[in-house]
């Protein structure tokens, strides 16, 4: 790996983190929020 960070890698990188935060975020919100009506 070099050090060359201004071509690809951190867009690449940035796109994959987001997309994957985000599919991961959505659903476990929904439960995490299923979760707190069951509870209360």
């Amino acid at each position: 790996m070099h050090h060359d960070e201004n071509f690809k890698d951190p867009f690449n990188v940035k796109y994959l983190l987001a997309a994957l935060v985000t599919a991961v975020a959505l659903p476990l919100l929904h439960v995490v929020l299923g979760w707190f009506v069951y509870y209360l």
